[in-house]
């Protein structure tokens, strides 16, 4: 039985919304987020650059998978939270008060993420294809998914 690796461009997907989601810490104060669930996420740098160098190591490990699903459980296992509890941290209407950060968008981003990660374990071609295409062009608060990860590889430290 042919194993493939998972595409790398969807652990960048999942390792954006992993980045945006540290900021969770923004709604502790507010008792809108658990800091159970989000508290190791939230420990992240708030620098972005260094934000995304730690999770680095984190991508690399989830690129080594064969599954979506083990791909997420990597970030699952380093973060104790899963994509589909920052998709609901994201709906969550908190977001409104913090300005910049989390929100409608960025739920929309987690849910389309979560849709990829099934049409590839699924080996839905298509799906793949529209998804793959469709989440880079998707609008966060500051821009592009596209834009974000570029921003993202362009401040990482050597």
């Amino acid at each position: 039985m042919e194993t493939t690796a998972v595409p790398p461009e969807y652990v960048e997907f999942v390792a954006v919304v992993y980045h945006e989601g540290r900021n969770a810490a923004q709604l502790f104060r507010m008792n809108a987020a658990s800091k159970k669930t989000f508290g190791e996420l939230a420990s992240l740098p708030p620098d972005d650059g260094k934000a995304w160098d730690r999770l680095i190591a984190i991508q690399q490990k989830a690129a080594a998978t064969t599954s979506a699903k083990d791909a997420q459980q990597t970030f699952k296992e380093d973060f104790g939270c899963s994509l589909e509890d920052l998709e609901k941290l994201f709906g969550h209407d908190a977001w409104h008060r913090v300005p910049g950060h989390g929100g409608s968008r960025w739920a929309s981003i987690a849910k389309s993420v979560i849709e990829l990660g099934a049409a590839i374990d699924k080996r839905d071609e298509a799906a793949i294809a529209k998804l793959t295409g469709e989440i880079p062009t998707m609008h966060h608060n500051s821009g592009t998914v596209k834009d974000k990860l570029a921003k993202l590889k362009a401040t990482r430290r050597r």
